[in-house]
């Protein structure tokens, strides 16, 4: 079973702060603003700006220390990986241009260097796409550490894993998977893997979509949307905009796991009150009522998700996927 915000494979960070949504979907929105027309939404102010970020800092500046000082990450990388990383208790996610912005503001304690030498190194100006190369960076310095241990630990598992990770497990844990072995199975792995697709539910981006407006019915549901980033990042976050606060349907609690374009993704989902808002996703469906926002059928919403996919498989794009029937 998932909880509300999150299904249990879920490995990204959340923060359940109560004023943290409101945050990051202010930044967000002043974000957009900025980003598209160079200038902030009319009443707001760089000093809005600067104590939105200022409270961002708070809530990551320990996570950001622990990456300087334990990781080869730059400070800046740390920062764009611990802005990029932390959600809100509504599933909501700073998009690049809101990272940018707030890096790019004076007076945050963002983008401040603690060293000489590092103030020569850290540009006050940055755009989106360097915050998307940071964080590419950061991610293969991760993915370097990994390796490296993982050598020592798990000899050629190169030529038997795709994505491998480094778990410990109990020596019972182990001689259990053991026993569960079939003949074409060489490693644990393997077994695991069987052994979890045999228990998982799965369901197509489609069927859950159709599947979730039934539940709620239709009238009662603003806006889904799917954070579109999250497509490259094996965990979909999907977001339905009503008014309904109950718990989650059976529907959402009962689903392991979400395919597309025959590719398997974890998931979190969340019910938001607030306003629907389609910077950074891809909208499945909008009512008709929405005002500011033009009605999109689910049929259409569809189509967008199946093209944003093509385009990242026809680019050759690295997705955190794992590909399945």
């Amino acid at each position: 079973m998932k909880p509300q915000t999150t299904n249990k494979l879920q490995t990204m960070v959340e923060q359940t702060e109560s004023n943290q949504q409101t945050v990051r979907a202010q930044l967000d929105a002043i974000a957009q603003q900025w980003a598209e027309h160079g200038k902030f939404p009319t009443g707001t102010s760089e000093t809005d700006v600067q104590n939105l970020s200022s409270t961002l800092f708070e809530q990551v500046e320990s996570y950001i220390e622990t990456c300087v000082t334990e990781t080869t990450f730059t400070r800046r990388e740390a920062e764009v990986w611990a802005l990029s990383q932390f959600v809100d208790e509504n599933g909501l996610w700073l998009t690049d241009d809101a990272i940018a912005l707030v890096l790019a503001t004076p007076g945050t304690k963002f983008g401040e260097p603690t060293e000489p030498d590092e103030a020569t190194s850290m540009s006050r100006s940055i755009t989106s796409e360097e915050v998307q190369e940071h964080y590419t960076t950061a991610k293969k310095k991760l993915e370097t550490a990994r390796q490296t241990i993982g050598a020592a630990t798990y000899p050629d598992r190169d030529d038997v894993l795709t994505n491998p990770e480094i778990v410990w497990l109990n020596r019972y844990t182990i001689e259990r998977l053991q026993d569960q072995c079939q003949p074409e199975e060489v490693t644990l792995d393997d077994v695991t893997m069987r052994l979890l697709d045999g228990v998982e539910t799965r369901l197509s981006l489609e069927e859950f979509s159709r599947s979730y407006l039934s539940a709620r019915d239709v009238d009662n549901v603003a806006q889904i949307a799917v954070e579109q980033r999250s497509f490259k990042r094996g965990t979909l976050h999907i977001t339905a905009h009503t008014a309904v606060q109950e718990e989650l349907p059976e529907i959402v609690t009962e689903t392991d796991a979400i395919t597309h374009h025959g590719h398997r993704y974890d998931f979190s989902f969340v019910e938001d009150p607030y306003g629907p808002q389609d910077h950074g996703r891809i909208t499945l469906y909008a009512s008709d009522n929405i005002i500011g926002m033009d009605e999109v059928p689910l049929e259409d919403g569809l189509a967008a998700a199946d093209d944003h996919m093509q385009e990242l498989l026809d680019r050759d794009e690295e997705l955190l996927t794992r590909t399945v029937d």
